[in-house]
């Protein structure tokens, strides 16, 4: 049984046909967020498969033949084909799929593409309802249209990111792996809903495109502004344009982050909040004009820090609250894992594996009331439905023995991996329904 029929019809994408050529993160990822809405997903693999595969060892994970959390993470809801595209017949049942399908996703580079026929303007001619979508590294146009990227390159280094995070005068930053693709993956993710509306509007596909280099140009927007009017990056902690806009070391020796945007309505109260009554209505700090015109920005974040070094961090929480301070701990992954919040809000879903036990994984963020949490299905072994799709489409077991002997197909002969669908924390506790 495919795993879309295992999904009952769940979803507002319930009908929605992709077919997925992809590896890595930000692509598939997309994906991850259509079969979250519902839709039908068709993962098309080489023999090799998804080269996400080879990733977990280098995470500490040690993979199992039929397990492997890496790829879990971006290929949940999937149906899983192998074909070998290097042959005529592989590219024959390629089509035959696609000729089905309502968006066909890839980030393979355009010279592939052209070379097997699966370029834009080739399958656009043929299939003129088809969307077609495609995950760069860089645009379409200039010196770096045709060259390869990941996230660390085009998203964190060129982008800014990894440039700009840091304390001023430090070692550039080095996001979590993957940070920039699953950003990229949630525009491009909307970018496709936008073509299916006009498609069942007008029955027409289009091409859509989404850059890993892009993506976080416009995540930096603010920041790309405020450097044309002299708020240059990367900035120390010391000089931040708004104090209350900063993160302070607190008793136990840990980070509070707190974010205060309107400085003048509330320096009064921070300054009562930090046992500073004397500098209420203080005239060199009570605005943030003033603050900037002085370049009195440090004076002000020294004052907070020796107020907020005095009590522990629980504390200061609790009193911010009172005052209705934004605020929070600065968290690390560790601190994540065990929040409740995540996992109450379906953020973070426990599944189980049989070689390496609970584990936590993350969801996709876009819920509906109709629908409610999505249901989980985790990845398969490379191949795994070749032989359920190809007598879809009219293959016989013969044929597809055949194929698979001539090096056409890849199918899965090795046990079968149940289709458990994982629960929020709420369905499994009976607080939320099931709807699927």
């Amino acid at each position: 049984m495919s795993v879309t029929e295992k999904l009952n019809g769940y979803g507002p994408l319930a009908g929605i046909k992709v077919v997925e050529v992809c590896t890595y993160v930000a692509a598939p990822a997309t994906v991850r967020v259509l079969s979250e809405m519902g839709a039908e997903i068709i993962k098309v693999e080489s023999f090799a498969g998804d080269t996400q595969r080879t990733q977990g060892p280098g995470f500490g994970c040690e993979l199992t033949e039929t397990e492997d959390p890496t790829i879990d993470l971006n290929n949940t809801n999937k149906n899983w084909v192998s074909l070998n595209l290097k042959t005529e017949e592989g590219l024959t049942i390629l089509k035959k799929l696609i000729a089905d399908a309502d968006v066909f996703m890839n980030n393979m580079r355009t010279g592939a593409l052209e070379k097997l026929g699966l370029d834009y303007p080739t399958l656009s001619k043929e299939f003129p309802n088809l969307i077609w979508a495609q995950m760069r590294g860089y645009g379409e146009f200039g010196e770096f249209a045709h060259s390869p990227g990941y996230d660390a390159v085009c998203w964190a280094a060129r982008g800014g990111v990894s440039g700009t995070f840091p304390e001023k005068d430090t070692a550039p930053a080095i996001p979590p792996q993957a940070f920039g693709d699953y950003n990229a993956a949630i525009m491009m993710a909307a970018g496709i809903l936008g073509a299916l509306v006009n498609k069942l509007r007008t029955g027409r596909g289009d091409k859509v495109v989404v850059n890993l280099y892009h993506a976080a140009i416009w995540a930096g927007g603010i920041g790309l502004v405020a450097q044309q009017f002299g708020a240059d990056y990367p900035k120390s902690r010391k000089s931040v344009p708004n104090p209350f806009n900063n993160t302070y070391k607190t008793a136990d020796n840990k980070w509070l982050y707190i974010c205060q945007p309107e400085y003048n309505r509330y320096y009064n109260d921070m300054m009562k909040i930090i046992g500073r009554d004397d500098l209420v209505d203080n005239p060199a700090y009570c605005t943030i004009e003033t603050v900037k015109q002085n370049d009195s920005q440090h004076e002000v974040i020294n004052i907070l820090e020796d107020g907020f070094v005095h009590k522990e961090l629980e504390e200061w929480l609790s009193i911010l609250a009172e005052w209705q301070v934004p605020s929070q701990k600065v968290f690390r992954f560790t601190d994540i894992l065990k929040d409740d919040e995540a996992y109450v809000n379906d953020a973070l879903r426990k599944v189980e594996y049989n070689a390496f036990g609970e584990h936590a994984i993350t969801t996709t963020p876009i819920r509906y009331a109709n629908f409610g949490d999505p249901p989980m299905i985790l990845s398969k072994p490379i191949g795994y439905h070749t032989a359920e799709y190809l007598h879809g489409l009219g293959y016989d077991d013969e044929q597809i023995d055949a194929l698979e002997e001539q090096g056409v197909v890849k199918c899965w002969h090795g046990e079968d991996v149940p289709d458990v669908i994982f629960k929020s924390q709420r369905q499994a506790a009976g607080e939320a329904e099931c709807k699927w």
